[in-house]
């Protein structure tokens, strides 16, 4: 996959930033380009919100992903199989009820990997006021993992973050929580991007991903179909 500006506008170096800024690239760029861990067709996928959409309302996806694909280099297809924490085998994010349940299933234990991340991106990036992030790491007191939202603001600009009161449950190979639609933005898109990272000792990013391109519902490639929310929607 070509390198791809990350999202999120270059903020001050911190602990930690540099896997964020390169997940965040690496999944936008899953939107728009081939050739990534897991290579996948390229493709934009329609709205399934608005006045002109025939689409139902997306109620989640499951993302398979083949072992031993890690990656530490955007232009490359990944053929790492360490550290096999941050190695997706399925990521999924399905609607259930009132609620959003996502869950990461990796290769090895996720405790095990030096400075895990894991990120899901809803939406497309040519439509960010109808796109949101959630992110996960543990930076909390006593290495409690926190979930992080990120929305772009209706008039536009930099993507803002904020924490979410949710827990997150680690064990073994598998990390889920479940979120509140209430607290989400409109699910307003087939696409969903799933990723981790992991920072090693030397400072270099590692990472793996996962995506729903080309349409879940079709197999084919729509042409991006961008519409305004509905009232209450």
């Amino acid at each position: 996959m070509s390198a791809t500006e990350p999202r999120t506008a270059p903020r001050p170096e911190r602990p930690g930033h540099g896997r964020r800024l390169l997940l965040a690239g690496v999944v936008a760029g899953l939107l728009v380009a081939t050739g990534c861990s897991s290579s996948k067709p390229s493709a934009s996928v329609p709205s399934t919100v608005g006045p002109q959409s025939t689409l139902p309302q997306s109620q989640g996806y499951t993302c398979d992903d083949p072992t031993g694909d890690i990656g530490k280099d955007v232009t490359g297809v990944g053929t790492l199989t360490e550290p096999a924490g941050i190695d997706l085998v399925t990521a999924a994010a399905r609607v259930e009820g009132t609620n959003l349940v996502v869950t990461y299933t990796t290769a090895g234990p996720i405790a095990s990997v030096p400075e895990p991340f894991f990120d899901l991106f809803q939406g497309d990036a040519s439509a960010p006021g109808l796109s949101f992030d959630l992110r996960t790491e543990p930076t909390g007191a006593g290495g409690a993992w926190v979930l992080s939202l990120g929305t772009t603001p209706a008039a536009g600009g930099q993507e803002r973050f904020q924490a979410l009161p949710v827990s997150v449950a680690v064990t073994g190979n598998t990390l889920t929580y479940t979120v509140p639609l209430s607290a989400l933005p409109t699910i307003a898109t087939l696409q969903w991007s799933f990723g981790a990272t992991s920072t090693q000792p030397d400072s270099s990013v590692l990472f793996d991903d996962c995506s729903s391109i080309p349409s879940p519902t079709t197999g084919t490639s729509p042409p991006i179909v961008t519409v305004p929310t509905t009232a209450g929607g």
